[in-house]
């Protein structure tokens, strides 16, 4: 997208609903602009009648009017900015809104994909990059256009033939902002790219401090962050330097043109051709002007590094979206809760094969382990089933429905998860077990707690329910964030339930704890779990050996010990270890 179609698709669809606060503005920049012209003007009648003719009226006269003049001016001009303001956060929210919602949208594979320290760069940075441009480069564009604008007229209503010597000039310091002005977005882009990685290199060394210090990599972390910082600090420093490049050239032009102006004003009053008032309120209005027309060659460059950003978000938010529904798709309904994969393949982007032609039926309400080694490709699977992946060929059917055409609340709807990564959020257990069912009576949460052996715990604490439990529950136990998991799927009451390895990292009495609440959760429903332990899963209805993202056979316990080289092998590996 090309920075004018940036530009206009800003204007329609964030900046067109502000017109009251436009009209505002517009008239307050004229106003201004007229108020700064005033000054100038008033020079010639000061100097005529004060300072050659003597008028004591127009001694207090004058100075009166030009009091009034800047107070008209800086009235004005507070409100231009308040107003500015006012429009240029309120666009800032809708766009981060926006990029917010494309975020918690996207597909699992995109967010996988692209750092959060990345994304976190551009819902702050870019975002901070867009409201300057909007607050100091937009509005004052057109606050100094309309005022030089002005000025110019006066000028020519002055000395039409100095005033051409002026303008002639000013031309040559639009040339100099254009060039510069490409040289900032190119600079611009890297600096942005340099933040994106300072973000990145922050927000896992916050993420792995344990980890830092229980390997001694202080030194070599410090280093890394430091080198981070060194390099967005010279590219922004390239980045004010490029900018800064305008200003010698503007005062030499300005010089230039003050010195030119100043010549031919001298011939002129020689010669008698032009009054000494003229003259002096020609000269003010002249270097009154070369202020806007410094600040519009500053446009270019200040344009250039707001569309840099602005590129950036829209590159975001018109992202698209591989899981979504389809046309014509219809409400999930649940009758047996039967699960029916028909060969299926996976593929992740990279191109590396995870799931290959696997078709098999989980009867409804049955409990159905899936075992395997690492990278067999169990996650992956149950991942497919409430498509946080999309099958890369074949399709998965519940209840003879196709889960591709039905709508993706409605089938989310009837799944839950329990991993044995627990995500919680840094807020209180109530509100973390609300995430199962928002609209959820107390009632229903203490209950839903009981079933998962988490509200003997919760009592013991000083806010009970209210207790924050931190940043991804730090100030929990993992046993303790398990079963606040369990309980939150609990509260749902989804038809289909994954347990992805839920108790593989707990002791012997937490695993017995969350067992108990696993039975109490499963219950009527249709279970996939993949199991860590298999003396966990020996009662199971069917379990399914995955080997390299094959399904190398499925049955009961005793089956697979005979009929499975994979099963055997894991089982007694478990059994050498007891």
């Amino acid at each position: 997208m090309n920075k004018y179609r940036l530009i206009i698709r800003l204007y329609n669809e964030e900046i067109k609903k502000y017109w009251k606060e436009k009209f505002l503005i517009f008239f307050f920049i004229i106003v201004s602009a007229i108020s700064t012209s005033a000054v100038a003007w008033l020079l010639d009648p000061a100097i005529k009648t004060i300072f050659l003719e003597k008028n004591r009226t127009y001694l207090f006269a004058i100075p009166l009017l030009i009091i009034f003049a800047f107070i008209v001016k800086s009235l004005s001009t507070y409100i231009i900015r308040t107003k500015t303001i006012s429009i240029s956060y309120g666009i800032a929210k809708s766009v981060q809104i926006q990029m917010g919602k494309k975020i918690i949208y996207s597909d699992t594979s995109f967010i996988n994909n692209k750092h959060s320290g990345k994304i976190i760069s551009s819902l702050t940075n870019d975002i901070a990059i867009l409201i300057n441009t909007l607050n100091n480069v937009i509005i004052n564009t057109f606050k100094e256009f309309f005022t030089l604008i002005v000025l110019i007229a006066l000028m020519i209503y002055q000395n039409w033939q100095l005033s051409v010597m002026a303008l002639t000039i000013m031309p040559v310091a639009a040339l100099v902002a254009k060039k510069i002005g490409k040289k900032m977005g190119r600079a611009v882009n890297t600096m942005l790219q340099t933040f994106d990685d300072f973000t990145k290199v922050l927000s896992e060394i916050l993420r792995a401090i344990a980890v830092i210090k229980i390997f001694q990599q202080e030194k070599i972390q410090l280093k890394k962050f430091s080198e981070s910082i060194e390099d967005r600090m010279s590219k922004g420093m390239k980045v004010e330097k490029t900018r800064l490049r305008t200003a010698p050239f503007l005062e030499t032009i300005t010089g230039f043109a003050i010195a030119l102006v100043v010549f031919a004003g001298g011939y002129q009053s020689l010669n008698d051709q032009i009054e000494i008032g003229t003259f002096f309120s020609f000269l003010t209005a002249m270097m009154l002007a070369y202020q806007p027309v410094r600040a519009l060659a500053g446009f270019n460059i200040g344009i250039n590094e707001g569309l840099a950003a602005l590129k950036r978000i829209y590159e975001l938010i018109d992202r698209k979206n591989l899981i979504k529904n389809e046309e014509n798709c219809k409400e999930l309904i649940i009758s047996n809760k039967q699960i029916l994969f028909s060969n299926v393949k996976f593929s992740y982007p990279d191109g590396t094969l995870a799931i290959n032609n696997i078709s098999c039926k989980i009867d409804g309400g049955s409990k159905v382990a899936i075992v395997g080694r690492s990278g067999a490709g169990k996650t992956t699977l149950i991942n497919l089933i409430p498509r946080i992946y999309n099958t890369t060929e074949g399709d998965i059917f519940i209840d003879n429905q196709n889960i591709k055409n039905v709508k993706i609340d409605s089938l989310r709807q009837q799944i839950s998860l329990v991993s044995q990564e627990i995500i919680l959020f840094d807020d209180t257990i109530k509100e973390n077990i609300l995430q199962g069912k928002t609209d959820a009576h107390e009632s229903e949460i203490i209950e839903a707690c009981k079933l998962a052996a988490a509200d003997e715990f919760i009592q013991k604490m000083p806010a009970k329910y209210e207790t924050i439990v931190g940043e991804n529950g730090v100030k929990l136990s993992g046993g303790q964030k398990q079963r606040l998991s369990i309980a939150r799927a609990i509260l749902r009451d989804s038809s289909i339930i994954l347990l992805d390895e839920p108790t593989s990292a707990l002791d012997n009495e937490s695993e017995k704890k969350i067992q108990d609440a696993i039975n109490n959760l499963i219950k009527n429903k249709t279970t996939i779990i993949i199991a860590h332990k298999l003396s966990t899963i020996l009662n199971m209805d069917k379990i399914i050996v995955l080997k390299n993202g094959i399904i190398e056979a499925e049955g009961n316990h005793e089956y697979l010990l005979k009929n499975s080289k994979t099963y055997s092998k894991l089982y007694n590996e478990e059994l050498k270890k007891k």
